[in-house]
């Protein structure tokens, strides 16, 4: 794998941590999935991943935490 790769995607996975912690504090989803879009555009990756690949990502997490309550 490339150098460059390598670091899209470790930058990708510290964006997901971050997203995973904005589900905990958010109190709607969509709330959640603007914040995330946020984060990937900081981290200069909306194009590397579009806006509904972010959305899916955090609707599929939101669906995972919430129903750890249940």
């Amino acid at each position: 794998m490339g150098a460059m790769k390598s670091i899209i995607m470790d930058a990708e996975e510290q964006c997901w941590d971050q997203v995973s912690d904005i589900i905990k504090e958010s109190e709607h989803v969509s709330e959640a999935m603007n914040r995330a879009s946020a984060v990937f555009a900081q981290a200069g990756l909306i194009g590397y991943l579009s806006v509904s690949d972010i959305d899916e990502g955090v609707g599929e997490m939101w669906n995972e935490q919430r129903s750890a309550y249940v």
